[in-house]
């Protein structure tokens, strides 16, 4: 695991040890009730998919957008997206799961719980929160352990977005039977972006795979071009970084996008 990467699941992994503490899985799981807004289903068809992604801040950015305003952005999104992420990590995203409940209320959307997950506490304090997906990342997690996150998570009727950024984690996605595959263009050794990695990875993933293209989607050329490799997309910073953000939206989407009504 690279070194920054490793330093944020170190970090999560003493977070979710004090979250337990404060907030143990048995005081709340009994509360927990199944999403009835699919995932999945959000995300299908023929047409290109939008994860719009609520973005405070982040490692390689710093602060991105300073009126962070959940309930604002969510009551934009909700125009555009097939689906909203939040950034759920506070360290070194300035974000909350108490984000979740926020957007969840504003936008009929399922919500992607966007966080560094590597023990199913925080699926359970996901699905509590009002998410209806989680993020699985393959350069954090063995085969077992994202077995076993998938588990919990589609036991709760969540969907989950499974990472990659190269060829062998692409490989054990495909082993995996992952349903959503993101193909992150951004490098965590370096946070360089290549879009490329896009263009070839998701060749090699089958028809019956949602491809969605994360990182670096600036423009809607980008989103024409890639769309011909992605289904989808999952857009965070270049919309985060704009004070008008509806505009932004509007030159990403076009009549050939996903945008709702």
């Amino acid at each position: 695991m690279q070194t920054v990467l490793a330093k944020i699941v170190a970090d999560k992994a003493i977070w979710v040890e004090a979250r337990k503490q404060q907030q143990p899985l048995a005081s709340f799981q009994n509360e927990i009730v199944p999403t009835q807004r699919n995932f999945y289903d959000a995300l299908a068809g023929t047409r290109t998919a939008f994860i719009l992604e609520c973005k405070k801040a982040s490692p390689s950015k710093g602060l991105i957008r300073e009126d962070f305003d959940p309930a604002a952005i969510a009551s934009i999104y909700k125009h555009y997206a097939s689906a909203i992420s939040v950034l759920c990590d506070e360290k070194y995203f300035q974000g909350s799961f108490d984000f979740l409940p926020i957007v969840s209320q504003v936008a009929p959307q399922p919500i992607l719980c966007k966080d560094f997950t590597i023990d199913p506490y925080q699926i359970y304090l996901a699905r509590y929160y009002q998410a209806d997906a989680c993020l699985l990342m393959l350069s954090v997690l063995d085969d077992e352990q994202y077995r076993q996150l998938s588990a919990v998570a589609h036991s709760l009727n969540m969907g989950v977005l499974t990472e990659v950024s190269n060829e062998e984690e692409l490989e054990r996605a495909i082993a995996l039977k992952a349903k959503v595959v993101g193909i992150n263009n951004r490098d965590l050794r370096d946070m360089s972006i290549d879009l490329n990695r896009t263009r070839q990875l998701a060749a090699r993933l089958g028809p019956d795979v949602t491809v969605i293209s994360e990182s670096g989607i600036h423009t809607y050329a980008e989103v024409r071009e890639l769309s011909h490799f992605a289904n989808g997309f999952l857009i965070g910073s270049a919309l985060m970084e704009q004070a008008d953000l509806e505009r932004r939206l509007k030159a990403c989407c076009s009549a050939r996008t996903k945008c709702a009504a």
